[in-house]
């Protein structure tokens, strides 16, 4: 199941590559490749930084939990928005607000 996720998170922002996640957590894109492939399972603290990165609990990556954790600051942005979306198109607005602020972040 981790894997599932990971991959499908990944593939949820825009064009995020594994080798772009791979730098992100400082492992080999082979490394990385594996963990999407089920081949192999990240230790506890890369699997920590995935978490951190996509904003999403360990029980979320490991299938164990539907909904995504969002920040508060993120829900408040999140209210402002129609409410006739539905929760799939709330989830990748706001992941879009996280790829957004990792975009401006790496200029900084």
């Amino acid at each position: 199941m981790f894997a599932q996720q990971l991959k499908k998170l990944r593939k949820k922002t825009p064009h995020l590559t594994q080798l772009e996640m791979a730098k992100k957590l400082g492992i080999a894109k082979t490394t990385y490749a594996s963990y999407e492939q089920g081949k192999r399972t990240p230790d506890i603290e890369t699997q920590n930084k995935i978490a951190d990165f996509f904003n999403v609990s360990l029980d979320y990556l490991h299938g164990r939990e539907q909904k995504n954790t969002f920040s508060a600051k993120q829900m408040t942005v999140a209210a402002h928005i129609d409410d006739e979306v539905t929760e799939e198109q709330m989830e990748d607005i706001l992941n879009y607000i996280d790829f957004i602020k990792q975009k401006h972040a790496k200029k900084d």
